[in-house]
């Protein structure tokens, strides 16, 4: 696949890390951080399809929770059941 170049400013100690890491991976910083973009962008990408697939569901009459519903389960005992639509 083709590439394009592309700089960015980062903190200090997150390019000393990120040396770090491609010196015990025997890899380019940009091929480092070319990786850690990729899997941002597919995992931003694949939860916009989850949210864009719920949103259809709800249009579609899918049973659903209130959002009130949901942080009392959320903001509840550990245990508790995932409550039903």
């Amino acid at each position: 696949m083709p590439t394009a170049p592309f700089s960015a400013r980062i903190d200090q100690d997150l390019k000393a890390e990120l040396e770090q890491i491609a010196r015990y991976e025997r890899r380019s910083t940009g091929y480092i951080a070319g990786q850690a973009i990729r899997n941002l962008v597919e995992e931003r990408r694949a939860t916009r399809e989850l949210i864009e697939t719920g949103l259809k569901l709800v249009d579609m009459g899918a049973p659903s929770l209130s959002s009130q519903e949901f942080h009392s389960w959320l903001e509840g005992a550990e245990d508790a059941p995932f409550p039903r639509a």
